[in-house]
């Protein structure tokens, strides 16, 4: 027999992946939720002369091939780089100072698997397989007396968050919609049991601020497009001021046949992040200027097309950092040179800066991690790896 508490508990979960936001479990220092931190993840390993073509080096074209761009299809950056035409919010942002490209750059990982590289890539090691908790998910119990609160936009917890009760997840239901009426109705029936009557609450703040999301798409598929679980996003991080980190998830970018260059699969991916970056600009509204966005994936691609129209697995890549708090027109990066010989093993971008040294960056000057947790909990093992300097305002 289903009872009366149960019945309310199997609608907040029908309404929310997990039947509640993160919680304030502790008290915050005061302005400590001032900071956001938006990590996006591309997994499938994004093509970074795809997205940034060193169109200025003079062996580009050559190596491309059929995927190299011509300069006027491109958006200047300076004279080596230029972003691809589909991300022009983000060359808006790098214009106006609120983006820095970072370029060859890579994980510790030299393999080319998609499991094991991102692995790396959360688990904050320099190697797969090497615990069960993320970096990002070991942050959350170390900064207790700073309030950190982290959601990911995902059907599950990923890697990254993992290690923590102050991370959570969120998806859309598949399910019908609660009417308003019977939410009413339950609210009434509930309203002298605190406990059940708050989850109520929370489950139907949730289940709103998805709605006024969905931008009146009827297409709920998180691996569907990523622009969708930006607008959630924002609209969680705007509501929940306990709130600060927010995890997403980018599908489709392996792209080993027909890659494209102006048009392709790739320039359709791209679109859908470059939308995403511009929604949170939009969306954020005076956030904005306390946000910095990451958008990492787990390695890059070869520099030659391969022989179906596509890019194989590589290793350096590509990374953005965005938002209003960030110090950026820059491209930052030692860049390696095109020539075969100086490319990894004859065929990958050579990575020239480590992954988590951005990291490193962003937690110490944004979030205002100390360098004995970030060195300690977060990156053992990295003291090398010193942070990138300058990228916050």
């Amino acid at each position: 027999m289903v009872t009366r508490r149960r019945l309310i508990k199997n609608i907040a979960a029908a309404s929310l992946t997990v039947p509640f936001l993160p919680a304030l479990s502790f008290a915050a220092t005061a302005g400590a939720q001032d900071r956001k931190f938006i990590l996006i993840i591309l997994r499938g390993a994004l093509d970074g002369l795809a997205a940034v073509p060193a169109i200025g080096d003079p062996d580009y074209a050559s190596q491309r091939g059929e995927l190299a761009f011509a300069p006027h299809e491109t958006l200047k950056l300076n004279g080596l780089f230029s972003l691809n035409p589909a991300l022009k919010n983000l060359h808006h942002m790098y214009q106006s100072g609120d983006a820095n490209i970072i370029h060859a750059v890579a994980s510790p990982y030299r393999d080319r698997s998609h499991f094991d590289g991102q692995d790396v890539l959360e688990n904050g090691q320099a190697a797969s397989l090497t615990g069960q908790t993320g970096w990002l998910g070991r942050l959350l119990p170390a900064t207790e007396n700073i309030g950190q609160n982290a959601i990911a936009l995902s059907n599950g917890v990923p890697l990254i968050l993992r290690g923590s009760q102050n991370s959570t997840s969120w998806a859309p239901s598949r399910l019908p919609r609660i009417d308003d009426d019977l939410i009413a109705r339950l609210k009434y029936l509930y309203q002298n049991d605190d406990t059940l009557f708050q989850s109520l609450e929370q489950a139907v703040m949730a289940d709103r601020i998805a709605a006024s999301a969905m931008m009146g798409d009827k297409n709920r598929g998180f691996r569907q497009k990523l622009s969708i679980s930006a607008n959630h996003a924002a609209q969680f991080l705007k509501t929940n001021q306990s709130l600060n980190i927010a995890v997403l998830e980018g599908f489709g970018w392996d792209t080993h046949v027909r890659q494209g260059t102006v048009n392709g699969s790739l320039a359709y991916t791209l679109k859908d992040l470059d939308d995403s970056l511009g929604l949170f600009k939009e969306k954020l509204g005076p956030i904005w200027k306390q946000t910095a966005i990451a958008v990492v994936t787990e390695f890059g691609r070869t520099v030659r097309a391969n022989g179906n129209g596509g890019t194989d697995h590589g290793t350096a890549g590509v990374a953005f950092l965005c938002g209003g708090a960030i110090a950026g027109g820059r491209v930052l990066t030692d860049w390696p040179g095109l020539k075969t010989t100086n490319l990894y093993q004859e065929r990958d971008i050579y990575p020239t800066m480590d992954i988590r040294a951005l990291f490193k960056g962003i937690l110490r000057d944004h979030l205002q991690i100390s360098s004995d947790i970030i060195e300690t909990k977060l990156f053992s093992n990295s003291s090398n790896i010193s942070p990138l300097n300058g990228i916050i305002s």
